[in-house]
């Protein structure tokens, strides 16, 4: 008679076959049943189809990684990967994330009695995840305010975080970290001088240095705008009081595109709050500027190959003078606003030739008292038409001519404003959701967003109040997970239009947010009931991570990736 066939016997590759399409609370289950599947559950391509299927797919973070290549990681290192992964998730969007590990850091070596606040913090992309940059100012009595920069070393084989780099200075502006982790220039430093002349210095750090007081190293400086905007690559945005924004080359030290807005009455010295720019988005052949009523789309100018054949002069040729491609008005005013494109999870390596969809989240400034009140997620989604060149990629001179005649906002009729990425018709930014976010006056507040969609925000929701309400003292940070597409049967996504209803009745309604809505939850990671003292928020989504700047100056740092121990056969 014919042995009884049981699933245990199966061949290999069937098994395997079968494990690739089980849950991995499914394959840990198995490994309990019979000692040929404990030992199948541990072989390498069990945990590499399991990585791939369920964490790198969907695009989910991978704590711990550290840069180390997939490729060199042993079984036992690809199941423990997973499985934090996992773990991560669960506790990252739970209604109270866990903490597993936390810190706090105290900048060191200001003078005694000096009033301390930090100015802003921030992760620095890449390099295994491990420094954080802090900007702290402080007063002294009959000083001048002083800054002063700090990079710290918090990796868990440090112990505790040390400082590597210090770097002090007066009459800062602003401080701008590069988005681009491969490139030398990390920190972008704005300074005001003598006759209010501004200056950008482009840093890198040397981790190394045996002197923390040597460890920024100056790599490029040059004229400047007041207000810096974004850094990536090369490539560095500032905007000055007139509204007008200036892209710089930082390789190169100077202006290769000016980007003009439409004035009012035509008039150069009319400065339209309006227009004034709050944040902008680099990407290879365009740029994105998001002010106070607007958003405009420009095309940036190919940038000349360096090479012994073009001189100088045609490598500081004038800078060239751009109108908006496109452009969309809020029917708001906006209070405050963070964007960030969306990274591409692997399985969509198919589609890296085309824009990343972009996600803003903004707080509107209205008479109305609610809407500073709300949170509102948008998403400006590409158009599908259009694909992404390189950098390099060097168009004709038509492509880009170095002064375009101002777009009208709005839709467009013209066949040809189909190829602008964004702002096409018919893709204006669409409501996602609508989160409650209480403020107080007088009460810091701030908020970030992650390029993974997890949104971070600091607001005056307190224990007794409701989720609408501020209390009178007390502060929340809260987050949540963005979703990006819609439901199957959903309506289309609302746009906003272009302001005519004005302020007035039905101007005030806020969507409830049915967008991608399904499951999303809001995050509290900490609460306090009586200090006001939080200011400002920084999101590591990679390691699961926060920082939390204080106005006395302290960094608060959380870390919410349980550790996972992978038993041995």
């Amino acid at each position: 008679a014919m042995d009884t066939l049981s699933f245990a016997t199966l061949p290999t590759d069937i098994l395997l076959l079968v494990l690739r399409h089980l849950r991995v609370a499914d394959v840990l289950a198995l490994r309990q049943t019979c000692k040929a599947l404990d030992g199948l559950t541990r072989s390498r391509s069990v945990w590499h189809d399991a990585l791939h299927t369920h964490i790198l797919a969907p695009g989910l973070p991978l704590p711990g990684l550290r840069s180390r290549p997939l490729s060199a990681l042993s079984a036992a290192e690809l199941e423990q990967l997973t499985l934090r992964a996992l773990a991560l998730r669960h506790n990252w969007t739970s209604a109270s994330p866990r903490t597993t590990r936390s810190a706090e850091l105290d900048p060191p070596g200001l003078p005694a009695g000096a009033r301390a606040r930090n100015l802003a913090v921030h992760y620095l992309p890449g390099r295994e995840s491990r420094y954080v940059l802090t900007i702290t100012f402080y007063d002294e009595p009959a000083a001048p305010r002083k800054y002063v920069v700090h990079c710290w070393d918090i990796g868990e084989d440090t112990g505790q975080p040390r400082v590597v780099a210090t770097l002090r200075c007066m009459n800062l502006t602003g401080a701008t970290v590069n988005a681009d982790p491969e490139h030398p220039g990390i920190l972008a430093i704005t300074r005001r001088g003598p006759s209010d002349a501004v200056t950008t210095c482009i840093f890198s750090i040397d981790f190394c240095a045996r002197d923390a007081q040597t460890a920024f190293v100056l790599l490029q400086e040059f004229p400047s705008l007041r207000f810096p905007l974004a850094l990536e690559g090369s490539v560095f945005a500032a905007s000055a009081p007139d509204n007008v924004v200036r892209v710089f080359d930082i390789e190169a030290g100077c202006v290769r595109a000016v980007l003009r807005v439409p004035r009012e009455h035509d008039d150069p010295t009319l400065r339209n709050e309006e227009q004034r720019c709050l944040g902008a988005v680099l990407l290879p052949r365009h740029i994105l500027t998001f002010c106070r009523q607007w958003i405009h789309l420009y095309a940036l100018p190919p940038v000349p190959e360096p090479s012994p054949a073009v001189s100088d002069a045609a490598q500081h040729a004038p800078a060239a003078v751009c109108d908006p491609l496109a452009s969309h008005k809020w029917q708001w005013r906006i209070d405050s606003l963070v964007v960030a494109p969306r990274l591409r999870p692997p399985a969509e390596e198919g589609r890296r030739d085309t824009f990343p969809p972009i996600d803003v989240l903004v707080r509107f400034d209205t008479w109305f008292p609610w809407p500073v009140n709300i949170l509102h997620h948008y998403v400006l989604s590409p158009n599908p038409a259009c694909a992404l060149l390189p950098p390099s990629s060097s168009p004709s001179s038509s492509a880009f001519p170095a002064s375009s005649p101002p777009v009208p906002p709005g839709p467009s009729t013209d066949p040809g404003a189909g190829a602008a990425p964004y702002l096409h018709a018919g893709g204006g930014p669409a409501m996602a959701h609508s989160i409650p976010s209480p403020i107080r006056l007088f009460t810091p507040s701030d908020m970030v967003l992650g390029r993974r969609g997890t949104a971070l925000w600091l607001d005056a929701q307190a224990y007794g109040g409701g989720p609408a309400q501020a209390g009178d003292h007390g502060q929340r940070i809260a987050g949540r997970v963005l979703a990006l597409r819609t439901e199957t049967g959903s309506p289309p996504p609302e746009t906003s239009g272009e302001g005519a209803q004005g302020e007035g009745e039905g101007a005030d309604r806020v969507s409830p947010g049915w967008y991608g809505e399904g499951g999303a939850q809001t995050m509290v990671f900490h609460m306090q009931e009586e200090d006001d003292g939080w200011n400002k928020l920084a999101l590591d989504e990679d390691e699961g991570r926060i920082a939390v700047g204080t106005v006395y100056g302290t960094v608060h740092l959380f870390e919410y990736a349980p550790e996972v121990c992978v038993r041995g056969a």
